[in-house]
């Protein structure tokens, strides 16, 4: 099987510069710090321009079916229209930890994100690059500590000209802030590149769920079981499910 990191071979210098000014602590530009990886936070949902969409969206066609879909092309709505998230059940059928759903279950370190409209103007997408750390399974082969991939998530905001952001979002789904160290559960596409089936940000020495609804308890998901746990706790339930599931697993 062909190593599906040479896709992205003609990026690898362009990506150490991006983590390079995104992950080092400087004094002009700090890390954002997250609203506590709850899904409404808009401070972590990258966002376009509009301006330059059609350019972007050239280049990255092969995203036209994850991105966020729309019934008429993006367009800036009237300053009194607010867009609320998209209801969709997408996590349903999903377990807490969804080791089996998934192609790759990896933990590692993310760069800020940004956004990309498709072709058609009709989809909006979010990307971000992590740079690996540990592998906890491997179902296609390629993965390994210090590679860095790209992932993505349907959503994201448009910034038009007048200086409008528009966020275009599903309900209780997060997106993973700079500098932060996610447990990510990958879906991938068949040409080597991952989408988030769900996440678990590991800060300081416990665990939030990248996606559900922790203000209020009676809304949450079934992440929010571990939210607020000890990495330790969590780790050893992920270890143990990953072992407990048929199929290729992985190592650290």
């Amino acid at each position: 099987m062909k190593n599906p990191w040479r896709k992205i071979a003609p990026i690898i210098l362009l990506v150490g510069a991006f983590f390079a000014s995104t992950l080092a602590p400087t004094g002009s530009r700090p890390m954002a710090a997250g609203p506590g990886q709850d899904a409404a936070g808009n401070d972590t949902i990258p966002v376009a321009d509009y301006a330059d969409a059609a350019v972007a969206a050239g280049r990255r066609a092969r995203k036209t079916r994850r991105g966020l879909r729309t019934d008429r092309p993006v367009s800036e709505l009237p300053p009194n229209v607010k867009l609320l998230p998209v209801e969709s059940h997408w996590w349903a059928g999903l377990p807490a930890l969804p080791v089996g759903e998934s192609d790759a279950v990896v933990s590692g370190e993310a760069g800020a994100g940004w956004a990309g409209l498709t072709e058609d103007r009709s989809g909006i997408y979010s990307d971000f690059f992590v740079r690996l750390d540990t592998i906890f399974k491997d179902g296609q082969g390629g993965l390994a500590p210090g590679v860095v991939i790209e992932v993505s998530r349907p959503g994201g905001g448009v910034r038009f000209r007048s200086g409008k952001v528009q966020h275009y979002t599903l309900s209780k789904m997060g997106y993973p802030r700079a500098g932060g160290r996610y447990v990510l559960f990958l879906k991938n596409d068949g040409q080597g590149f991952y989408s988030i089936l769900t996440g678990y940000e590991l800060r300081g020495d416990r665990v939030l769920p990248l996606d559900g609804d922790g203000r209020d308890p009676r809304a949450d998901l079934q992440f929010g079981r571990y939210r607020g746990a000890s990495q330790q706790s969590f780790l050893n339930d992920l270890w143990q499910a990953v072992y407990s599931t048929p199929g290729p697993g992985g190592s650290n």
